[in-house]
């Protein structure tokens, strides 16, 4: 389990609570049945929900088990949520992880991260180079294409985020680690010393416009196939995830605006959209040179 991907988690906590769900049948099921149920639990799958305006899993784990076990879909979700909710409350204080859990009447199961998970997965994004994490997770998954690909827009992406950093930086929006004209190479990050205040005073994350949601669930997403490669079967398009970014990024400064009025009359949420340009960033940076063999230039 890695704190960089939300579908990791998701499906920790729910294998840990099939495994109480499993303890509880032990009595009342024959030998042929419980191998049956192990066969299906095997592997745990975990979408994201798409155009949500947030951070959001499915699973459809209980439609998977409902037939072997002979009992309603919504039954056996509503089991396994009641479980989650009981690991999360043991396991996540510690880690300050924490989603809500929602079923529907079909018997999928929605995992929600709430706003503090949301804020200390960005900051640990922000402050943490990611290929120091990326040392501990060696990804085995590359992709070539077969045709030439064509990189301009995710470099420019990668070019404008930088252009906004370094403005952020110089009017005093945000502070960057030191570098030098010697590390510029490296991943950029916040200085611990100057966090960026994701949340509001009531807990409530700063942003105010779908495209950050969005923006922010496409580095989750683009993480995920980073950071939690057992979920995916098919070789990854890195080309393509990549590309997805650099689109959602494109909206997000166009309908975002981080100076002007709102520097002026809401500095944290500009520092906030300047958390998520890094956050991009380093992402894009990641991508074009570890997954794509490219350059990430700092300016075009």
């Amino acid at each position: 389990m890695t704190i960089l991907s939300f579908q990791c988690n998701a499906i920790h906590f729910l294998q840990k609570a099939v495994s109480l769900y499993r303890e509880k049948l032990e009595w009342s099921y024959s030998c042929e049945k419980k191998l049956e149920v192990l066969a299906r639990i095997e592997i745990i799958s975990m979408k994201q929900v798409k155009n949500c305006g947030g951070i959001i899993y499915k699973s459809a784990i209980a439609l998977k088990l409902a037939p072997v076990l002979q009992q309603p879909a919504i039954y056996i979700a509503t089991e396994l949520a009641k479980y989650c909710q009981e690991i999360v409350s043991l396991e996540g204080k510690k880690d300050a992880l924490n989603f809500e859990v929602e079923v529907i009447s079909s018997g999928m199961i929605f995992f929600k991260f709430t706003g503090l998970s949301i804020a200390n997965w960005l900051s640990f994004l922000t402050s943490v180079p990611l290929k120091g994490e990326r040392k501990k997770l060696q990804v085995s998954v590359e992709y070539k294409s077969d045709e030439t690909t064509n990189l301009f827009l995710i470099q420019y992406s990668h070019a404008r985020c930088c252009s906004l950093l370094l403005m952020g930086e110089r009017d005093n929006l945000i502070t960057l680690a030191p570098t030098t004209l010697e590390s510029y190479g490296q991943f950029w990050f916040m200085t611990t010393a100057d966090p960026i205040p994701w949340q509001k005073s009531h807990g409530q994350l700063q942003f105010l416009d779908y495209a950050e949601y969005e923006l922010m669930a496409e580095i989750a997403s683009s993480l995920d196939y980073i950071y939690c490669i057992s979920s995916f079967k098919k070789t990854i398009n890195w080309e393509k995830v990549a590309n997805s970014l650099s689109n959602r990024f494109q909206a997000f400064y166009r309908q975002c605006r981080i100076w002007g009025k709102v520097r002026v009359e809401n500095p944290k949420l500009a520092q906030a959209r300047l958390g998520l340009v890094l956050a991009t960033q380093s992402l894009l940076k990641f991508l074009l040179e570890e997954k794509l063999g490219a350059p990430a230039p700092l300016e075009f």
